[in-house]
């Protein structure tokens, strides 16, 4: 391992190799990073994962190298601290942040959150904005950044859903049960719009972007576990490819640990892996420009971190508030006596993750495709799913025998919800991330009208009703964590405001779901990436148009 210098430690009056460094390449960092290339500015982005592809896409001469989405049971499915090898990193696809009160799912590699996304792009209804939100942002001011962001995350309604035209086997069976039991139960069902591409051919993306190849969504269900088509039109593939053809530089394997603060310049310190999880090198860069985009968790550890070690001491006290779950709830039902023979022609998990929603308002529950590379972490035991899960921790796959038997006839309904914001991420004494929550969890008002509705449904279609189907000790599980780093109109109730800028900080920003202030209700990818949006655009007004010094409050 060899120590990198410092970029900063050059003369003060030289120039900067990287006008903006981007940490963190889902919805927020390749938003970003797109727009200010697009603008001419020398762009870095700091991944810490890989690149990943589909294993049906055979690599061309010309493409990154990707490493196949990996299945469970493979030494790079899960991200973390290698506990027999202390001085390596499992860089692997998914991270599982393990809190006392939460379980919380991230993923790691090139496009973020987008790799493990369940696909789904719909607005945050309009009331959510009335409350919580930095004055300047509404419903309406954010339409013409959803319209932005739409353009290249390219939303459909699936083929086969109900009313939704497409070939006679492509049905989305789930879909046709879950309209069925919304009308048995007087609820009000709807497709949704999900970033997939439906055609057949191994062609470049629709819109050329970057010209990165997909193919068709085949109805696999496994979108959630890394598409093996690419058929998702993740950032990767979207914004961060065309940001690269723009010149922009993308680096993977690189994790940041902290930074600091010095005359207008931040440093920040990173580490570099091999593939295999050593430590290739320690070092450092510096730039005036930072965009923190690592995720609601990431980002927020990452400044808590920054704070602890003297690195950024004026961020606000309201750093790690206002956390939310968005309501997540992760529940099934279950009919226990299916034989493998009406399982297998029900094919309930034809179609992509997610096909259709019943709309309660404050609320929403969707079909999921029961995540079946996932058995034996699924219902049972607490202890036959912590066993399943350090088996595959391990590195040790379940044959295909065993995945066959261990596989239920589970419908998945996956709970969306405007929870209360009550939860505060801190660090704790080793140093990673906690959380309060007063009360808990599963004690705010959306969450119990979740398990309660999702309960209701179970019955309806004579099932059996497993909550927090995933959980182990029944904690709740989060796939759409949001705030730590709130964006307010003020920095006594905020982190950032509404332009992502931080407060008492020139020339730091964020974009991700950490400055989203409240739950939104539905599945946010969407209104992060049009924030992240609305954030660039305000970002350029300062560093290319070099307008004066802004104003605490961003109009």
């Amino acid at each position: 391992m060899r120590e990198v210098p410092a970029m900063s430690d050059q003369h003060s009056d030289a120039p900067l190799r990287y006008e903006v460094v981007v940490i963190g390449s889902g919805f927020g960092g390749g938003t970003v990073a797109l727009r200010l290339a697009q603008a001419g500015k020398k762009v870095l982005v700091l991944e810490r994962g890989r690149r990943w592809r589909g294993k049906n896409l055979i690599p061309q001469d010309g493409d990154p190298a990707a490493t196949p989405f990996p299945q469970i049971g493979e030494s790079h499915f899960f991200w973390g601290s290698q506990i027999w090898h202390p001085s390596r990193q499992r860089l692997g696809l998914f991270e599982l942040r393990q809190m006392l009160n939460l379980q919380g799912v991230a993923a790691a590699g090139v496009g973020g959150g987008s790799l493990v996304w369940g696909n789904v792009a719909i607005e945050a209804p309009e009331n959510i904005f009335r409350a919580g939100w930095p004055g300047d942002i509404t419903y309406e001011v954010l339409q013409p950044y959803y319209r932005k962001a739409e353009g290249y995350l390219l939303p459909l309604f699936v083929p086969g859903v109900p009313g939704i035209p497409g070939e006679k086997n492509r049905r989305v069976i789930r879909s046709e049960m879950f309209k069925a039991v919304a009308e048995k139960t007087g609820k009000k069902w709807q497709p949704v719009r999900v970033a997939v591409n439906f055609g057949d051919e191994a062609v470049p993306h629709a819109n050329g972007h970057g010209h990165a190849r997909q193919l068709g969504c085949n109805y696999c269900g496994l979108c959630s576990a890394g598409c093996p088509q690419n058929a998702k039109n993740t950032v990767d593939i979207t914004y961060l490819a065309e940001a690269e053809a723009l010149g922009a530089e993308v680096r993977p394997l690189t994790e940041v640990t902290h930074l600091e603060s010095h005359n207008g310049t931040y440093r920040i310190h990173f580490r570099r892996y091999e593939l295999d999880g050593r430590v290739a090198e320690r070092g450092s860069i510096s730039s005036h420009n930072v965009v923190l985009a690592a995720g609601t968790f990431g980002t927020t550890e990452l400044l808590l971190q920054s704070k602890a070690r003297g690195g950024l001491p004026g961020i606000s006290k309201a750093l790690g508030t206002r956390f939310s779950v968005n309501g997540n709830v992760l529940s099934g039902a279950l009919r226990r006596d299916a034989t493998d023979d009406e399982i297998a022609k029900l094919d309930t998990n034809s179609g992509p993750a997610i096909g259709s929603m019943i709309n309660c308002g404050s609320f929403a529950i969707e079909d999921f495709a029961n995540p079946t590379w996932t058995a034996g972490m699924i219902g049972g035991s607490n202890f036959g799913r912590v066993w399943s899960f350090l088996r595959a921790l391990a590195g040790h796959p379940a044959g295909a025998e065993a995945m066959r038997k261990k596989a239920k006839d589970l419908l998945v309904y996956i709970g969306v919800g405007r929870d209360e914001s009550r939860g505060r991420l801190k660090l704790n004494a080793f140093g990673s991330l906690s959380l309060e929550w007063p009360g808990g969890i599963n004690s705010d008002p959306v969450v119990r009208e979740l398990h309660q509705t999702m309960a209701e449904l179970a019955h309806a279609q004579g099932r059996e009703y497993v909550p927090n189907v995933f959980s182990i000790f029944d904690r709740p599980l989060t796939y759409h964590p949001l705030g730590g780093c709130p964006m307010a109109d003020s920095q006594d109730s905020g982190v950032v405001d509404s332009c992502g800028r931080v407060f008492g900080y020139r020339g730091l920003y964020l974009a991700d779901g950490s400055v989203i202030p409240t739950a939104v209700g539905r599945n946010p990818s969407f209104t992060i990436a049009a924030v992240a949006e609305r954030i660039a655009e305000r970002m350029l007004q300062t560093i290319v148009n070099q307008e004066a010094p802004p104003t605490p409050v961003c109009k």
